[in-house]
């Protein structure tokens, strides 16, 4: 057994089935392994498409997932996407390998050294008798962090033939992370201050999902009256209920954000209250904040709290729930109703200002268009990019941990192989993609990989012919805005030709034949939704 051969196998006992990949000279031979084994092999067109379609894979999975990459220009070419993959804290285990040992060997790389520079963990297979224990280790590390490890599996190392062995076993790590000890005069504290509140709301982010924690904090906010909203990453939560308020921050929603400048306390849970979520602290001004969270190093990172309490959400809002019935709390009627309000409003909301043309669309109308023939519970993954304010607050749809975005390091064009990963991971019927069109001109190739896979997937490509972001920043700085158009091919033709199936999407009564489409979706679909980048909005 070559060592390639046996680190396919030990894949195979870890209960990995499916792998990401771009063959290459490190890890063709792997690959090939794995695949004859029984594994299945997503082919990628580009190595940053390998990585974050592992990365949506093990976010909306729960799982661990492994992407593989040559050495050299393969591992630098998925650089932004295994930094994406750190910024979100996914645990993707990317398998590479160092060249030859040769001084001139064009692609050698210091694969240790790149590591470090981008915070990522290294580890390596030393020896062909040491692969089981380096394996473990670098899956026991993978485990523990929650964070991307690179495997470097040097190419010398792994055409070796591995050592006969009574231990050709390596057993899964069973490593669980735990919430801190939560403190009782912090929980004492916040549960006053809570008690105390006549107006409070709620914030809930991501750790509220990974907690399984939805239900505790709806009882909390049902015991205060408060309102709810989530952070972008808590999208999915709350979704039905009476109270809830959609995003808050920099895109919340026209209707519910009064709701917010009038509360006195806000309780954040499993939110990191990022600048986009607080504003920089501004939106807390004046009103009490206690911010919860399992990890004690977010308590604080962003905006510092009344009180902070480091603890597992679901274990901290249940007790705090808990204590505000024992205390038998008046009831905020009055506060109740303009939550109640709000959020009725929040779900009949049509824009005043609707700025759809006479051949575009207002980003707003197209999103609640679009938003109203999804299947519900659909999988929806997200770029990033100015597009992000006018379609985040008007997306209903997505089921709690099945949204997810690639905002970790701020770059665009990772939504596409991001989309690609979650339809693979199939924790959902169907998945849809949210991207701008730079975002989507960038990845377009990895559409290859979708049809190849016949991935039941929805990708609304919303088409200014601009860079927004920079269009909105050169008007404000004074400079003309035509710096950031771009002239791109006709994205529908372009899409077509990659066997994809394709809509151009001008006028809102356009969604009845994309409705008819989603109902006989039977791989990639591809919208054009063509807005005008003058009639945009701003984060």
């Amino acid at each position: 057994m070559k060592v390639y051969e046996q680190v396919a196998m030990l894949l195979s006992q870890l209960s990995v089935d499916t792998m990401f990949g771009l063959l290459g000279d490190a890890n063709m031979y792997v690959c090939s392994a794995f695949e004859t084994a029984g594994g299945r092999l997503v082919r990628t067109s580009h190595e940053a498409g390998a990585v974050s379609m592992a990365d949506t894979y093990a976010r909306l999975t729960g799982r661990w997932a492994v992407a593989t990459v040559t050495h050299g220009p393969g591992l630098t070419n998925a650089l932004t996407s295994l930094v994406e993959a750190a910024r979100f804290s996914s645990p993707v285990l990317v398998i590479t390998g160092d060249t030859p040992a040769e001084a001139t060997h064009m692609q050698r790389l210091d694969i240790a050294a790149l590591c470090a520079s981008v915070g990522v963990a290294h580890d390596r297979v030393h020896r062909p008798d040491t692969v089981i224990r380096d394996v473990a280790r670098a899956v026991q590390r993978l485990k523990s962090t929650n964070a991307p490890v690179v495997l470097n599996i040097p190419v010398p190392i792994s055409v070796s033939e591995a050592p006969t062995s009574d231990s050709a076993f390596v057993a899964a790590p069973t490593w669980t992370r735990s919430a801190p000890q939560t403190d009782e005069e912090a929980m004492d504290a916040a549960l006053g201050l809570a008690a105390s509140a006549s107006r409070p709301v709620i914030v809930a982010g991501r750790g509220v999902i990974d907690s399984g924690a939805e239900a505790s904090v709806l009882a909390l906010a049902d015991a205060l009256g408060a309102g709810l909203f989530t952070s972008g990453l808590g999208v999915g939560l709350f979704t039905g209920h009476p109270r809830h308020l959609g995003i808050m921050g920099s895109i919340g929603h026209d209707e519910t954000t009064p709701i917010l400048m009038d509360s006195d306390c806000v309780i954040a849970v499993g939110t990191s209250l990022n600048k986009y979520t607080s504003l920089g602290g501004e939106l807390f001004a004046g009103k009490s904040l206690i911010h919860i969270d399992s990890d004690p190093v977010k308590l604080g990172w962003f905006v510092t709290p009344t009180c902070a309490v480091a603890g597992d959400a679901k274990t901290v809002t249940t007790l705090m729930a808990d204590g505000i019935r024992e205390g038998q709390l008046p009831e905020k009627k009055t506060w109740k109703q303009r939550c109640h309000e709000a959020s009725a409003a929040m779900a009949r909301w049509t824009p005043p200002d609707d700025r759809t043309g006479t051949d575009t669309l207002d980003i707003r109308v197209a999103t609640q268009r679009l938003d109203a023939i999804l299947p519900q519970g659909c999988a929806i993954v997200s770029d990033v990019g100015r597009f992000i304010a006018g379609s985040w607050p008007h997306i209903t749809k997505a089921a709690p941990g099945k949204f997810t975005a690639m905002t970790g390091f701020g770059s665009i064009g990772l939504g596409l192989a991001g989309g690609i990963g979650a339809a693979v991971s199939a924790v959902s019927d169907v998945t849809v993609v949210l991207v701008g069109d730079g975002g989507f001109m960038m990845n377009v190739s990895e559409l290859a990989t979708a049809v190849r896979e016949k991935l039941p997937m929805i990708v609304a490509v919303y088409n200014d012919g601009a860079y927004g972001a920079e269009y909105q920043k050169l008007l404000d700085e004074g400079f003309p805005a035509q710096h950031s158009y771009n002239e791109w091919p006709d994205i529908a033709r372009t899409a077509a030709g990659m066997g994809c199936h394709t809509l151009t999407v001008r006028k809102p009564e356009d969604f009845e034949s994309v409705a008819d489409e989603i109902a006989r979706l039977s791989g990639p679909l591809v919208l054009d939704i063509h807005l005008d980048p003058t009639h945009h909005l701003n984060f």
